[in-house]
């Protein structure tokens, strides 16, 4: 009997470990392991594209087409799960979807009950609204068959002249309170800059930054690009233009200028990788800053 219940004890052990190792080896797997992206876009008189992202030597890929239309495709080991469908086509399943369960089936007695409620309610308003008309127009006809045109000239003056009134001083508040605004304004934002700890903060959150930008962008691409106008002049400014930029994606893109005819084509590729280990260091590295997390939690209040 001893024996019997340490084997099963020896067993359980072992499956618990082998658990443990895959679990293991799977966030491993995902924090070491890139997700890859690759892509090719051109313009020939209408727009092309095709990207392609993949996890864990294409185990898990999604491909994404576009020609006049989205295509998504997803395949796990090869197989595809998702085949290719327009997105067009699942915008207006899920509308369809939606109306159909927002729909409440009633009889056709009730409906017609509650139409003839609605009619009958706008009968009387209708009746309501053109009877208040009139009645305002009696009322003013007797108040100025009272009153002498003097008198009435004197009052629409006099309200003329309190309505200007109020518009001034209204418009003098808001200038008061929006220069007093501005004035602490100004001085929270040179506390702000002035604090020596929320500069230490902000040259960390923009190298942090500018590390992750490196890291997501694509590490490869090159591409062309033909433009021209009709204009040789104007041909001329976009080329010199483009010229303050170009020594920064010399090594990625070519630019062909055609100065006699109006033109533009465009293609390109890129690729790239993003692991989930770097992200969440870069995330990390910011949370350990005192300054930055208290700057957080009274952002996010």
């Amino acid at each position: 009997m001893l024996h019997i219940i340490l084997f099963i004890l020896k067993l359980s052990g072992l499956l618990i470990l082998i658990l443990l190792g895959l679990i293991l080896l799977a966030v491993v797997l995902v924090l070491f392991v890139p997700v890859r992206y690759r892509g090719e876009g051109s313009y020939f008189n209408k727009v092309k594209g095709n990207m392609k992202i993949s996890w864990l030597l294409h185990i898990l890929s999604v491909t994404v087409r576009y020609e006049e239309e989205v295509l998504i495709a997803v395949r796990l080991f090869g197989i595809p799960i998702m085949r290719p469908k327009k997105m067009d086509d699942e915008l207006k399943e899920a509308e369809e979807i939606m109306v159909q369960a927002m729909e409440i089936q009633e009889p056709e007695t009730v409906k017609e009950a509650r139409q003839l409620g609605r009619d009958v309610k706008k009968t009387v308003q209708g009746e309501s609204e053109s009877r208040q008309p009139v009645l305002k127009d009696i009322k003013e006809t007797e108040q100025v068959e009272k009153e002498s045109w003097l008198q009435a000239l004197f009052r629409k003056i006099k309200k003329k002249l309190i309505h200007i009134l109020e518009k001034i001083k209204y418009l003098y508040n808001r200038i008061c309170d929006t220069l007093r605004n501005m004035k602490e304004k100004k001085d929270e934002i040179q506390a702000f800059l002035s604090n020596s700890e929320n500069q230490k903060t902000a040259k960390l959150l923009y190298r942090q930054g500018k590390r992750l930008v490196r890291h997501i962008f694509p590490v490869k691409g090159h591409g062309n690009v033909t433009f021209g106008f009709e204009d040789p002049g104007m041909t001329g400014q976009a080329l010199m233009a483009a010229s303050l930029l170009y020594p920064f994606f010399h090594k990625y893109w070519n630019l062909y200028p055609v100065f006699d005819r109006s033109v533009f084509t465009a293609e390109g590729t890129f690729r790239g990788r993003i692991r989930l280990l770097t992200v969440l260091m870069i995330g990390l590295r910011m949370l350990l800053d005192k300054n930055f997390r208290t700057l957080l939690k009274r952002w996010l209040r």
